[in-house]
């Protein structure tokens, strides 16, 4: 325990010398400022920066998606709840381990706390190529579909598939989150317009008001905001992008937590546990929901 505290001490003054643990600064620090090291830079990290070794006493500190309803949020009474959260629960549970959540509104959050090694897990993260680069990742224990958001008047952007959807974006702006695997996934269509928000939400928001012509999304993530807020928003289509989805660590911590969590993990899902409680959520789940 003292060598984990430690270490997490060290850290935190390297990276953020102003910074405490209850108060993370990240003034003016983006996700497009966070890149991954250099093949000439990871030597000497690997020499001055020992991985963290995190023992079930020891506290990991989570982070949760503050408006990610209904898989997980920021609820009126100031704690985290949803699908995720209760996933977490479970799985920490199940490991013994001592755990705390840290409620987030930007992904910035994740890069620089990840690398600071303030934080240490966050829930729901697609394994993307990016986000193995940078992240280590569990098993997955779920896949998400991406549908696009448009206004309710829009009829332009339509589609009997992923192929045609796509190409009706063409010229149009598209909000998505900063660098997230949305981004990652239309980045390299140069005909759409990306514009990035902290969370896709946020484009939601903005696809309201009229600044955005589409916004990919989970279709429950979405429909339960349109009907939260009475946005003027509709799903189209089929979906246009599918992950799995997974829950990532630091790579400043040790890989043992890892290899605990995925044991832990992999029994819940092997018992039926995980199944039974997504569908408590959202319903019948599907092959296609299954990784």
């Amino acid at each position: 325990m003292k060598r984990f505290l430690e270490l997490s001490l060290a850290l935190m003054l390297f990276c953020f010398p102003s910074c405490t643990k209850e108060k993370l600064i990240i003034d003016e620090v983006s996700a497009r400022e966070i890149e991954t090291p250099s093949s000439e830079e990871e030597p000497e990290q690997a020499e001055t920066k020992p991985l963290i070794v995190v023992s079930p006493d020891d506290v990991i500190e989570i982070l949760v998606r503050a408006d990610g309803a209904p898989g997980m949020y920021l609820g009126e009474d100031g704690e985290v709840h949803g699908f995720y959260v209760d996933l977490e629960k479970m799985v920490m549970k199940e490991m013994g381990q001592a755990y705390h959540f840290y409620p987030y509104s930007s992904i910035a959050d994740i890069f620089v706390g990840f690398k600071s090694g303030i934080y240490h897990s966050a829930l729901s993260t697609p394994d993307v190529p990016d986000y193995q680069a940078l992240f280590d990742l569990s098993i997955p224990y779920e896949i998400l579909h991406y549908v696009t958001f448009v206004r309710v008047d829009n009829n332009e952007i339509k589609g009997d598939t992923r192929e045609e959807i796509i190409k009706s974006l063409y010229g149009k702006k598209v909000g998505v989150q900063t660098q997230g695997h949305i981004y990652q996934a239309l980045r390299d269509y140069k005909e759409i317009e990306l514009v990035e928000y902290e969370t896709t939400t946020k484009a939601l928001e903005a696809l309201n008001a009229g600044l955005l012509d589409a916004v990919p999304d989970v279709k429950r993530i979405g429909e339960y905001y349109r009907n939260l807020k009475g946005w003027n928003i509709k799903p189209v289509g089929e979906p246009i992008i599918n992950h799995e989805i997974c829950t990532s660590f630091s790579k400043a911590l040790d890989p043992s937590l890892v290899e605990r969590y995925d044991k832990a993990l992999k029994k819940l899902i092997d018992e039926g546990k995980v199944k039974t409680l997504w569908e408590s959520y959202f319903g019948p789940m599907a092959e296609s929901d299954i990784p």
